[in-house]
């Protein structure tokens, strides 16, 4: 048996302060922020008792909002690290919930670690959703996702209808994890067609109506491929303006059977995605450090 002793600094250390900032874009509608956000949030506090967890948003606009209509104060991701900084924590874990890296991402997490990089021992920051396709040693985050969707998609599934999902997309570049995912769908033989509401992105909603029709749809049912059922879900998907898609499928001869209104935060099986890709920060696997 070897016995050991700590020094007198050593047994007196203080330990390391570590923490973990859950970055999202943010929405004004309270409900979906506890049930998608807020959900996502309590998985990760409860799967890492020993860091601190803290929320920050990426959209100013929303911040902006909520603090003139709901008196709620959100930091931005700057906000977070300054404070985390000035409060001594060493080890920190940025864990985006975008699904996809994108320019949000790119621009308002990869850029600002970038800049807090030298004011901690170690940060890192957790991938989105949607990255690797299990090349080279890498996980499937597509399929992983699908198995996830899966569990809060009707059980029945008829060949004459489809679940419809309406993502983002992006208005500046295009972003090919959306057909990599309805790619996914397909090669796990789930009757899903994937389309995004930016309009100059692929696949939008010309290409999805394209497929449904390819495949002989007659009957679809709407969901969010978004983080929370906001603005984008409520108004462009499910609203009752013309341009909305339930009112533009009816219009092209669908029947719209169902309208699934709920973010994906609020699917246990979506939270532990980033419970996942927590640990793999943590342990630096498929991750870039600063």
């Amino acid at each position: 048996m070897i016995v050991g002793f700590a020094s007198p600094s050593q047994a007196f250390a203080a330990p390391v302060k570590k923490a973990i900032v859950v970055v999202s874009f943010g929405t004004t509608f309270p409900e979906e922020r506890r049930e998608s956000i807020e959900a996502v949030e309590n998985k990760i506090r409860a799967g890492f008792p020993e860091y601190e967890v803290r929320r920050a948003f990426t959209s100013k606009i929303v911040m902006k909002r909520m603090a003139e209509t709901q008196n709620i104060q959100v930091d931005s991701l700057e906000q977070a690290l300054e404070k985390l900084y000035k409060d001594g924590y060493k080890e920190v874990i940025v864990q985006s919930t975008h699904l996809t890296p994108g320019e949000e991402y790119d621009n308002k997490i990869v850029a600002v670690v970038h800049k807090y990089a030298k004011d901690f021992d170690k940060i890192v920051i957790g991938r989105p959703v949607l990255v690797y396709d299990g090349s080279n040693g890498t996980p499937d985050d597509f399929a992983i996702a699908v198995k996830a969707l899966k569990s809060q998609m009707p059980l029945l599934q008829l060949h004459d209808r489809s679940v419809v999902f309406m993502g983002h997309g992006s208005p500046h570049q295009h972003n090919p994890a959306y057909g990599k995912l309805q790619q996914a769908f397909d090669t796990a033989g789930v009757h899903a067609v994937v389309g995004v509401v930016e309009e100059v992105d692929h696949p939008n909603y010309g290409d999805a109506v394209a497929l449904l029709k390819e495949r002989n749809i007659k009957r679809v049912i709407l969901m969010p491929l978004m983080l929370v059922a906001g603005d984008h879900a409520n108004n462009d998907m499910a609203g009752d303006e013309p341009d909305s898609w339930k009112n533009l499928l009816a219009a092209d001869g669908f029947q719209v059977v169902d309208i699934y209104l709920h973010g994906l935060g609020a699917n246990s099986e979506f939270q532990n995605i980033y419970v996942q890709h927590i640990k793999d920060a943590i342990e630096e696997k498929y991750v870039k450090s600063y």
